[in-house]
């Protein structure tokens, strides 16, 4: 009798320590802004191998991680059809890296351009990112989204292309939706302003500049190259490059707006300091001479920018803040004023967040 609860003892002492191992081990924390899905087009549909000018496509995912990661862990994407029904899935392994370190995670590319995987339906569809690793014991959910796929035709109107269209994921939600912060990883001791936010279509540097205003004043300018500077870091577009169907991220930064200088005062002796000048300051973005967008943000009077808290509350990178944008003008063409309030970052829309 001794001797079986010694062994009962035993097992149960090993199972908890085996549960609360797992529940301890570490896991990676996904970086929301940088999910992007988008369909990857291929020029052949393999349930048609031999007709030319027939298009399909797959999903393409792509987002970073910060760590930490162990030693043999896999993210698996699970993705279903507009009906629910199982699609595919696909394993995608990982290096390790510390909790300092950052993952890039991406799908593979298809296997060519008849992937049996290749589809040529459209609607909303559903995918699921498993984080697993064996050796920890470790297989739980990661992320859960959807995407929204559209197409449209391509080429003349022939018989020979009547099955080429360009399949492309709804990006319209990321609009309203834009981004703030200080450059701390290239100015430590005195960090310039940036901001970054979408457009839809295609852009260009020189006809788009963002100006910042603080009392009415302007204080900075991207126009010219020693006070700011404009950059796309991201595009999602479709596979043939339509400048229609494209949805672009801008970042924007100014030189001579800095939150504060703990070094050389001589350095930036005539940058305006976030730090000594509390208020509201305002952004504005021209684009081939239009007003387009316009946010605003506040400084308190401890000198730091008063953060609104969606991003805390959304789970995301702390060192951003969620910044409104008001739409203004019709240089984004049509699109779909409402979709962030359920599309956003596929199918997870922001709390607390209300486009102006």
């Amino acid at each position: 009798m001794k001797r079986n609860l010694l062994i009962l003892f035993i097992l149960i002492t090993s199972v908890a320590f085996v549960t609360q191992a797992k529940a301890q081990t570490p896991t990676p924390t996904i970086i929301k802004s940088t999910l992007y899905v988008r369909a990857d087009r291929m020029l052949r549909y393999w349930k048609q191998p031999n007709t030319d000018n027939f298009w399909s496509w797959m999903p393409e995912v792509q987002f970073m991680v910060a760590g930490p990661i162990a030693d043999a862990s896999y993210f698996t994407i699970e993705f279903t059809t507009p009906d629910g029904k199982p699609w595919y899935s696909v394993d995608i392994n990982v290096q390790a890296i510390a909790a300092d370190q950052y993952h890039a995670v991406e799908t593979p590319e298809p296997s060519g351009h008849q992937d049996k995987r290749g589809i040529i339906e459209t609607g909303t569809f559903g995918f699921r990112i498993r984080f697993r690793n064996a050796l920890s014991g470790i297989d739980q959910e990661f992320y859960k989204g959807r995407f929204k796929v559209n197409k449209f035709h391509v080429g003349n109107e022939l018989p020979a292309f009547k099955n080429q269209f360009e399949f492309y994921v709804d990006q319209d939600w990321n609009l309203p939706i834009g981004y703030l912060w200080l450059d701390y990883l290239k100015e430590k001791e005195s960090p310039a302003l940036q901001a970054a936010m979408w457009f839809r279509g295609d852009c260009d540097n020189p006809n788009l500049a963002a100006y910042i205003y603080y009392n009415g004043k302007q204080i900075g300018s991207t126009k010219v190259n020693d006070t700011g500077s404009a950059y796309n870091d991201k595009s999602l577009l479709t596979s043939g490059n339509d400048n229609e169907i494209l949805w672009e991220r801008w970042t924007f930064t100014w030189f001579n707006v800095r939150g504060y200088n703990t070094g050389d005062p001589n350095r930036f002796a005539n940058a305006h300091l976030l730090y000594s000048n509390p208020g509201v300051y305002e952004i504005k973005v021209l684009r081939d001479g239009d007003l387009v967008r316009t946010a605003s943000f506040t400084v308190g009077k401890d000198g730091k920018i008063a953060d609104n808290g969606i991003a805390a509350q959304n789970r995301m990178s702390p060192f951003q803040m969620i910044l409104p944008i008001k739409m203004q003008g019709t240089k984004d063409g049509k699109w779909d004023m409402t979709a962030w309030k359920t599309e956003a970052f596929y199918g997870n829309p922001l709390t607390g967040f209300a486009a102006p």
